[in-house]
């Protein structure tokens, strides 16, 4: 009911006052401020019988099982981060352990492998993470290089990730369609150095091309808040990022500060395009969980000193709303809730390719996503165990 008066009053206000060219629709509000589109959603447009949900019994199941196997088609994974799917339909796994990328047709057939752990071209050496890119390039990345190769597994070239000023390893987070140029942190040395009396601090990103030495700065991020006791010792404050959600559409980047439900969409040369809000609830911190972390947190095992919450100059009130963010084919943002301290399903709040937010969906026990794409939803299941799988399910879009 609150929500409701809220977005009565907004509607209200902004029709009373002339804004500048605002479209509404009931619980969405769109306006204009200074050539900037804010784009406001005050109630989800799904509900009981037009929301998504990710059909329980997998389309696909690929993998051995904890007794491992001979099987290319049902291989004993070891460590898998992401699953990618190609343009026919064929899927794309990396497992660190072996250093190898495995390729797997449509109906989850075997076709082919490569890579491998070694020195030589083609082969694989700290193997961290595959990508994809437009025309179905593969990239194998590893510590200090991408290694490209098309969708058959023929090497193509090897790309290092060295910084053409300081010869220095870089840090790339992000890869344009045609992964020839990338957002890089613009200064490495500074860009994690906290500001004000919250401590909250920054990633400075930019883009950047092969050559790894122009930069063109994008956008200031912020990052999370950290605690200095003493001048020697540097700590998160708990419940703020712990990762950072940031996400290219297209050339523009994508990124929120995940206290706030909020995305902005920044332009290639820097210039802030749109606003995205929803008015969501966040989540609670608990008791039990201040409790648990006053118990398990030490700072400086040398010292013996012990942080609690209470010694914290600042603290959120709640949980972020957010940690991760991907975009599907049909270019909807998919928004990740910021984990439970208990294992539990994932959940993603689904935001139109117009703005609007559309809902909640809820994965499978176990499953992680890594990609929507053609209807389904691709990912990792692990078991109780901790076994992985790679698997398969469809979306259902109700009627």
């Amino acid at each position: 009911m609150k929500v409701m008066r809220a977005a009565t009053v907004l509607l209200l206000a902004c029709l009373s006052a002339a804004c500048d060219g605002p479209t509404a629709a009931p619980g969405f509000v769109q306006t204009d401020s200074a050539g900037v589109a804010i784009l406001e959603s005050f109630l989800p447009e799904w509900d009981a019988e037009r929301g998504w949900t990710v059909v329980a019994e997998p389309e696909l199941a690929i993998g051995a099982g904890a007794t491992g196997g001979e099987d290319p088609n049902h291989p004993p994974w070891g460590r898998i981060r992401r699953v990618h799917v190609l343009s026919n339909g064929s899927l794309v796994v990396g497992d660190i352990t072996t250093s190898e990328v495995t390729i797997f047709d449509s109906v989850g057939q075997f076709t082919h492998r490569f890579g491998g752990q070694g020195e030589g071209p083609g082969e694989l050496r700290d193997f961290s993470s595959v990508y994809t890119c437009e025309g179905d390039t593969i990239i194998a990345a590893d510590q200090a290089a991408y290694n490209l190769f098309d969708s058959e597994g023929r090497f193509i070239r090897r790309l290092a990730m060295v910084d053409g000023r300081t010869r220095m390893p870089l840090s790339v987070f992000l890869r344009s369609g045609d992964c020839r140029r990338f957002v890089v942190i613009d200064d490495p040395y500074r860009a994690r150095d906290p500001e004000g009396p919250e401590g909250l601090t920054h990633w400075d990103l930019a883009w950047t091309d092969e050559s790894f030495i122009g930069r063109d700065t994008v956008a200031r991020v912020p990052d999370r808040h950290v605690y200095r006791y003493g001048g020697f010792f540097t700590r998160s404050v708990p419940w703020t990022t712990r990762v950072l959600p940031i996400l290219l559409t297209g050339d523009d980047l994508l990124y929120g500060y995940s206290l706030r439900a909020e995305l902005r969409i920044v332009a290639p040369g820097g210039e802030l395009k749109r606003i995205l809000r929803w008015h969501a609830t966040p989540d609670p911190i608990t008791a039990e969980e201040r409790q648990r972390w006053n118990e398990e947190q030490e700072v400086g095992l040398e010292s013996g000193v012990r942080i609690q919450l209470s010694d914290l100059p600042w603290l959120p009130e709640h949980k972020p709303f957010f940690d991760l963010l991907l975009a599907d084919d049909e270019g909807n943002i998919w928004v990740r809730a910021f984990p439970p301290t208990d294992p539990a399903p994932e959940r993603w709040t689904v935001l139109s390719a117009a703005g609007r937010w559309l809902g909640v969906v809820r994965m499978p026990d176990g499953f992680r996503l890594s990609q929507v794409a053609r209807g389904r939803v691709y990912g990792i299941h692990r078991d109780a165990l901790g076994v992985p799988t790679v698997r398969v399910h469809r979306l259902d879009r109700g009627g």
